[in-house]
């Protein structure tokens, strides 16, 4: 069942170390082609973009637990008619970090305000 995060609750698995990129891409909606993004590349990329403020939480990220591996993917764009990238990540879960740890801080839940 995909869940819907934040960029900063992303980030923040990924810094403190709970996480890690595995492998990361981007699909074209229109070709239907898919680019593999280098991990570094990825990770300059988010870390640029986590610095941009107020446009930060703008963007909408879903995840899921990846059956395939002990990980989680992450993706953008799918879901949003008007995009036509899909960005997905396959990130793998730390030795040190268990599951209910992440779920715990990747969940995103609205406020009812």
């Amino acid at each position: 069942m995909r869940r819907r995060t934040t960029t900063q609750k992303l980030q923040q698995v990924i810094t403190n170390n709970l996480l890690h990129i595995a492998k990361a891409e981007v699909y074209y909606k229109t070709s239907r082609e898919t680019e593999v993004i280098p991990n570094d590349k990825f990770l300059e990329c988010f870390d640029f973009f986590c610095e941009s403020g107020i446009f930060m939480d703008a963007v909408g990220w879903h995840y899921d637990k990846n059956l395939h591996a002990n990980g989680y993917i992450i993706e953008y764009g799918r879901y949003n008619p008007h995009s036509e990238n899909i960005i997905i990540a396959y990130l793998e879960v730390a030795v040190s970090a268990t599951g209910e740890e992440i779920e715990k801080m990747l969940l995103f839940e609205e406020s009812g305000e």
